[in-house]
């Protein structure tokens, strides 16, 4: 039997040895180890959060937001955390009360749908990390931790937002899931819109908040670049609205318009209808097209322009060269008419253009070679690219003269036969009306670098297609268009001077390849003020079905519309004096200028001599 003062004094001796480990032990991490030890508890309540970076802002011309992007909160939970937030108990188990009141708290504050709250709790039993609400704003964040729910917190996420909405996504684009950018500026901008993200490192407790004395250090964000363009937001809207509201009220496919700057080739207003919602998270490839520069069509009349200019700057019409228009013509076994039947007219050149006659313009039209009718086309810049950048531009068809029928060059003429996008039989219009000059359509205006330098974007440089002084023949003629005399006079605009051209052009139908059952297309285009040219504003509605189908009555009042509104919001005065009259009628018996005494005008007229 062991002597009890022995006992004791081994008791004594172990309690001694075991207090000197735990004192050797807490020299150790208080001393030695202090700094690691710490280190390795401050790792432990450290956590990392990206912070996403705000994608450059899209403006208009003025400032005016057309795609900016906003604070949004993503609401996130650690259900296992949810112990005694809605009853007190004594065990460490999430009771069903706890997720009720989490749901209710969560659908209270944000406005989510409480059951799919409650579902979003309930469902990933054991897991840590569930999303509660997708998308709140910071006010209703700071709502829902105001009622301290363990184990809720939330993820800052940046939303693009589209104040025009439908009136310029097509043109704007749109961010896809995943912030991937789909179509528009969006895309071919991406690069210098997106910035660079930035991350956060801070504490957190037990229950997954942050400890507000805690360690926090922060990399922050760089936005991206801010993007301006040309379009003014306004004139954005009304045409978009003007296009959509005469799409319906013809019973139309889809329509067009822009709005160019003469002097600076820059576009004021490009929309199409129908559109789609930027808003609406779930788009498809179809329904995101930017038609206005992916649609291709045979423009019909308005191409006439191009058949007249090359004639005038080849010494082979002037302004008053007479024309027998025929009843019928025909060319290679084809016969060609005009729009509406008449008997023979006698028309001047700018008879023709006014009042679109096709046999007219193949008269005086063929005295063009294939190769000089094709050199002028591209020269307009039919059958390339605008150099506006857009995505899923098309630059049309035009074939080479190597390729044509025995009739091809009688129907690109007249703007049959060759196809280009509303954006390219614009630029024609922006060249006459510049004098002469072509200048490429551009959309970009500028944009801001990181350091909040405005950079602007250099006017493109013109070239020289036709002299000033057809460009002045061509105008000339073209104000006669909108007048009772003219094919539209519904596009002419109370105390302005109007210049333009109509046209009904045949539709290719997709689903046989022929003409029949396509309809048509029916456009007006056209520049104001005549005089002192501001604005090209081209108007484009295929296969209408009600009204009528002339690009005088269909497209007439858009242009109309349109034109007005540019005209007016840009300070411009009505003309003061009358415009320019030429005529557009001959009388076949009237002496001929500068020939022989008897030869007539009949006499010296182009006229049908059959096929060359």
């Amino acid at each position: 039997m062991v002597h009890p003062r022995r006992r004791a004094r081994v008791l004594l001796l172990g309690t001694l040895l075991v207090l000197s480990l735990f004192a050797a032990q807490l020299v150790r991490l208080q001393g030695l180890d202090a700094a690691s030890v710490s280190a390795a508890a401050i790792n432990s309540r450290l956590e990392v959060q990206a912070i996403p970076a705000a994608r450059g802002t899209i403006t208009d011309v003025d400032g005016a937001e057309l795609a900016v992007s906003v604070e949004r909160k993503r609401v996130v939970a650690d259900p296992t955390l949810l112990d005694d937030f809605g009853v007190q108990d004594d065990d460490d188990e999430v009771d069903p009360q706890d997720i009720e009141a989490a749901a209710d708290a969560v659908s209270e504050t944000t406005g989510a749908d409480r059951g799919k709250v409650l579902e979003a709790l309930l469902e990933p039993l054991g897991t840590k990390y569930t999303i509660l609400a997708r998308e709140v704003t910071p006010q209703q964040w700071q709502d829902l931790r105001t009622r301290k729910v363990p184990g809720v917190t939330a993820e800052t996420i940046m939303r693009r937002e589209y104040p025009l909405g439908e009136a310029s996504a097509p043109l704007v684009g749109w961010m896809g899931a995943g912030e991937m950018p789909a179509g528009g500026v969006e895309l071919v901008r991406d690069e210098p819109l997106t910035g660079a993200p930035g991350e956060a490192v801070f504490e957190v407790g037990a229950l997954g908040e942050r400890i507000s004395t805690g360690l926090y250090r922060e990399d922050p964000a760089v936005p991206g670049q801010d993007m301006r363009l040309s379009i003014d937001a306004d004139l954005q809207w009304y045409a978009y609205d003007a296009v959509r509201t005469r799409v319906k009220e013809a019973g139309a496919l889809s329509g067009y318009a822009t709005v160019i700057d003469v002097r600076t080739g820059r576009v004021a207003a490009l929309a199409s209808y129908p559109s789609f919602d930027p808003a609406d998270a779930e788009q498809t490839a179809a329904g995101m097209r930017n038609a206005a520069v992916e649609d291709v069509y045979e423009p019909g009349s308005t191409s006439k322009l191009i058949t007249a200019a090359a004639a005038i700057e080849e010494g082979l019409v002037e302004i008053d060269t007479p024309v027998e228009v025929p009843v019928r013509l025909v060319r290679h076994g084809t016969t060609f008419k005009d729009a509406e039947e008449h008997p023979v007219e006698h028309l001047t050149l700018a008879g023709v253009l006014a009042k679109s006659s096709n046999m007219g313009t193949i008269l005086f039209g063929e005295k063009l070679s294939d190769d000089a009718l094709y050199d002028w086309m591209t020269k307009f810049g039919l059958g390339e690219w605008t150099g506006i950048g857009l995505p899923g531009e098309s630059k049309g068809l035009l074939p080479e003269p190597s390729t044509w029928s025995g009739t091809t060059h009688y129907t690109l003429t007249y703007g049959q036969g060759v196809s280009s996008t509303l954006l390219q039989q614009a630029s024609v219009f922006q060249t006459v009306a510049n004098g002469g000059v072509r200048i490429k359509p551009s959309i970009f205006a500028g944009s801001t670098d990181g350091d909040g330098r405005y950079h602007e974007e250099p006017v493109p440089a013109g070239t020289r297609v036709i002299s000033e002084e057809t460009a002045d023949t061509l105008t000339k003629i073209m104000e006669q268009v909108p007048t009772a005399m003219g094919t539209a006079p519904a596009a002419a605009i109370d105390g302005y001077h109007v210049a333009g051209k109509t046209s009904t052009a045949s539709r290719i139908n997709p689903s046989t390849g022929t003409y029949a059952g396509g309809g048509v297309t029916s456009s007006f285009m056209g520049f104001a003020p005549a005089g002192d040219p501001r604005y090209v504003v081209a108007v484009a509605i295929q296969r209408p079905t009600r009204i009528s189908e002339y690009g005088g009555v269909i497209a007439g009042p858009v242009f109309r519309d349109i034109m007005r509104f540019a005209l007016q919001d840009a300070g411009i005065a009505p003309a003061t004096t009358p415009p320019d009259e030429v005529p557009i009628t001959y009388d076949p018996e009237k002496q001929a200028p500068g020939k022989a005494r008897g030869v007539t005008l009949g006499d010296i007229a182009i006229k049908d001599e059959g096929t060359p």
